[in-house]
């Protein structure tokens, strides 16, 4: 741990102060699962962040009833599947693809570390070990959005940990994937759409600026305008513009009144 010396305590949220060896004893634990199951050097590793490439994925992001993910950004059509996040992250594409066959009490056993749980009882994170606590802030925030709310534990998130803990393989490439086409418009986990972005477009020789400002794609390299319309993001005078303050109603209705617009851009493309 580089950073001992300058700490001595630590908060989880807006839970109790951890004393920094108990924290340190069990980020031990946690880097030893992380390692395990392959996904360490990942999550250490750091690279360029673009949230206005993402915002531009997802809203050209195409229906799909396969695991793979079509879309286009800056007029560039990507295509993302589970083999492509395994080998840009480095993490393997093996494992399980769901949690049905796990039981919810059986997860909250071995989360909970009791042998006797309530199975209908609803886990907020003060309820977790430690270690539990760690990686459901960690992993299922740069993997996969954490479900429910910060403090309480979805059946999902908890049968996540519990798979970390017992060594269970998981098919995060996949998991991704299809998280991805089940809930399109959303930018969940900019750090890594970014990445492969990034990853898909350099080995494409298409040059994207350091400065994310310069990056201004014309109305015509875009497929769903509708789709930027509905995440607050619209084309004016030559630049993206993301509206504030307001609500989705009124983004719908905007939406739909403009509808009529697409049809005489595309009678002006070539």
């Amino acid at each position: 741990m580089r950073y001992n010396s300058h700490f001595s305590s630590v908060k989880l949220h807006l839970e109790k102060w951890l004393s920094r060896d108990v924290l340190i004893s069990n980020l031990t634990i946690v880097m030893t699962w992380l390692e395990t199951m392959g996904w360490f050097a990942y999550i250490c590793s750091s690279h360029v962040i673009y949230p206005r490439l993402v915002k531009l994925f997802y809203a050209n992001l195409e229906s799909s009833t396969t695991c793979i993910a079509n879309s286009f950004v800056l007029g560039t059509s990507i295509s993302i599947t589970p083999d492509l996040i395994a080998e840009t992250l480095g993490i393997p594409n093996e494992g399980i693809t769901h949690f049905n066959d796990i039981g919810k009490t059986e997860a909250l056993g071995i989360c909970l570390q009791q042998p006797n749980v309530n199975p209908f009882m609803n886990v907020t994170s003060s309820h977790l070990p430690i270690a539990s606590r760690i990686i459901l802030l960690l992993v299922t925030n740069t993997f996969l959005p954490k479900e429910a709310s910060h403090t309480l534990s979805s059946e999902r998130d908890l049968k996540f940990i519990a798979c970390v803990k017992n060594g269970t393989p998981i098919n995060l490439p996949y998991l991704i994937v299809n998280h991805l086409i089940s809930r399109p418009n959303h930018t969940l986990y900019p750090m890594l759409l970014s990445r492969i972005i990034m990853v898909i477009l350099a080995s494409l020789n298409i040059d994207i600026p350091d400065d994310e400002q310069s990056v201004k794609p014309t109305h015509k390299q875009l497929v769903n305008k509708v789709g930027l319309r509905l995440c607050n993001i619209i084309f004016e005078d030559g630049e993206w513009v993301k509206l504030q303050g307001r609500g989705r109603e009124q983004v719908r209705e905007q939406a739909n009144v403009r509808a009529g617009d697409d049809e005489d851009d595309d009678e002006d493309d070539p």
